[in-house]
């Protein structure tokens, strides 16, 4: 199914099946409440609404690196009434920790948008650039302190990579989710981490937060004044984090057609459009289900290759 930039739903049923949706609808995050990703979630969800007709509810279900929230799902009817809201940091976890399987379980909708990823610091913090951070962790073994998510998602093997291409190794302490993350470098519980950058410009205006760098192939337009990691010195490929939506394997056809659609219609209301491009979010909406399919395969088999390369399991 093409979708673009797709109109307002207007699908209708087969003959014979029941009306969709028939009832309020479920997203289930992953991820803790009031962090990018829930805002974002929530933004979509509101306009979802007006074109289907039912309420859309958020949930959030944090913990267990995302198996609380893929179980969730799974124990729902496969009818379309259940959502799971992905992002890249799923790939990075089954590929690991093996636990789940997306593209058994579940069929993907859409893709919906892409963001960079920065490395931040507290404003408190002695490290003023990455130079400083570097030559700090070479000098000092296993001293550097950096949150994650936990063992094998995206934020750990994204910094195992950091680490083997600029020379030092650091400690991995994992938390529930991005806003835990970012309130333990601002608090000064760990020395820096590697975030995207829509739960970072939540602080960084502010001044809560330094950037150190961004993981991207040119500068961020939000953060003109803050180097490339190539610019600041290390080789590391550009990274785009990407997010959208599934339902579970099974799930009619035409129901996902009427999700998918109704998804890009609110991602690319306009006023949901500016307040996504405010955080950050470049909106990036996969063409066809398949689309997003062969992306999450491509995903699966670069953290794979990641992760056996890293040893991550001695990490």
């Amino acid at each position: 199914m093409a979708l673009g930039a797709a109109g307002a739903c207007t699908a209708l049923p087969a003959l014979g099946q029941t009306k969709f949706p028939a009832r309020p609808i479920r997203i289930v995050v992953g991820l803790p409440a009031g962090g990018a990703a829930d805002v974002v979630v929530r933004l979509v969800a509101e306009q979802m609404e007006k074109s289907l007709g039912q309420p859309i509810i958020v949930e959030n279900k944090p913990g267990g690196l995302y198996q609380l929230a893929v179980q969730s799902v799974l124990s729902a009817p496969a009818d379309g009434h259940t959502l799971l809201y992905v992002n890249s940091s799923f790939v990075a976890v089954q590929a690991v920790q093996q636990r789940f399987n997306l593209l058994r379980d579940f069929e993907p909708l859409i893709k919906t948008g892409e963001t960079p990823s920065v490395v931040v610091v507290s404003a408190k913090s002695p490290f003023k650039s990455m130079k400083d951070l570097v030559e700090y962790g070479r000098a000092n073994p296993g001293k550097l302190t950096y949150a994650t998510l936990g063992v094998g998602s995206s934020e750990h093997l994204n910094q195992l990579a950091l680490e083997q291409a600029a020379g030092f190794q650091g400690l991995a302490v994992p938390y529930k989710g991005g806003p835990d993350m970012v309130n333990a470098v601002m608090a000064g519980e760990i020395d820096y981490t590697m975030v995207n950058i829509l739960t970072a410009m939540q602080f960084i205006p502010s001044g809560k937060l330094r950037a150190l760098a961004a993981r991207n192939s040119a500068r961020v337009g939000r953060l003109p004044d803050v180097p490339t990691l190539e610019e600041a010195g290390i080789r590391l490929t550009s990274l785009r984090l990407w997010s959208g939506y599934m339902v579970r394997a099974g799930t009619p056809v035409s129901v996902s057609e009427v999700l998918a659609r109704s998804i890009a219609t609110a991602v690319n209301t306009p006023s949901v459009a500016e307040r996504l491009t405010a955080y950050g979010l470049v909106r990036s909406l996969s063409a066809h289900p398949a689309d997003f399919r062969k992306l999450i395969e491509s995903d699966l088999a670069s953290s794979t290759e990641l992760a056996k390369r890293l040893d991550i399991s001695k990490r």
